[in-house]
């Protein structure tokens, strides 16, 4: 028996997917805000329970997305897979996202913050370049599908949906080249800023 979970940390909403035997048989999705070291591995342990020791695979989506949120996605997916001695596969939030939508000719996009989305454009069914940053006031109509697109007249795809959608795409990853690693992937280097020094005070 084949057992994959797929774990989605790119949004403030984390998902988990279950695939037994190459089909999906559950997944979930919940908010998650600022928490998803807190929730995500008690997710996991609902997700699997007691078909953790027959684990055989893990689907992480990479990115873009969350900073936070990927870091400890990817970081969980790789100790699990370590702990367990299985593969561990990496999906791309922008990928995903167009097959839940069956994106074949338009734009996927993900929110990356400070009024802007990662966008990746397709024709055929294939990528047409490599992803890029859009301004929120480019993204208008139905040819637009991914995270805050519904609210822009697009097709929204929910977290849950591309979850999913990751799962099936991880899967095929695993049967070609499965590996121990993944790599975040980042539009933008993340925003962070040092702490400000507390004046010492005097004697």
């Amino acid at each position: 028996m084949s057992i994959v979970l797929a774990i989605d940390t790119a949004s403030a909403e984390l998902a988990l997917a279950l695939a037994i035997d190459g089909e999906c048989v559950g997944s979930f999705a919940t908010p998650a805000g600022h928490d998803h070291s807190r929730l995500l591995i008690p997710g996991i342990d609902r997700m699997l329970g007691s078909r953790r020791a027959e684990l055989s695979g893990i689907v992480v989506v990479h990115g873009p997305g969350s900073y936070a949120g990927l870091r400890v996605g990817i970081a969980t997916a790789e100790g699990l897979a370590l702990a367990s001695g299985v593969p561990v596969a990496g999906v791309g939030t922008l990928e995903a996202a167009a097959a839940a939508a069956g994106l074949i000719d338009g734009t996927v996009i993900h929110p990356a913050g400070r009024g802007e989305f990662a966008a990746l454009s397709f024709a055929n069914g294939a990528a047409t370049g490599p992803a890029r940053l859009i301004a929120r006031d480019e993204v208008r109509g139905p040819g637009f599908a991914g995270e805050g697109a519904g609210e822009l007249g697009g097709h929204e795809v929910p977290t849950e949906t591309r979850c999913r959608a990751a799962l099936a795409l991880g899967l095929a990853v695993l049967r070609s080249a499965p590996s121990s690693a993944v790599e975040a992937f980042y539009l933008r280097e993340p925003h962070i800023t040092r702490p400000r020094r507390t004046p010492l005070l005097a004697g």
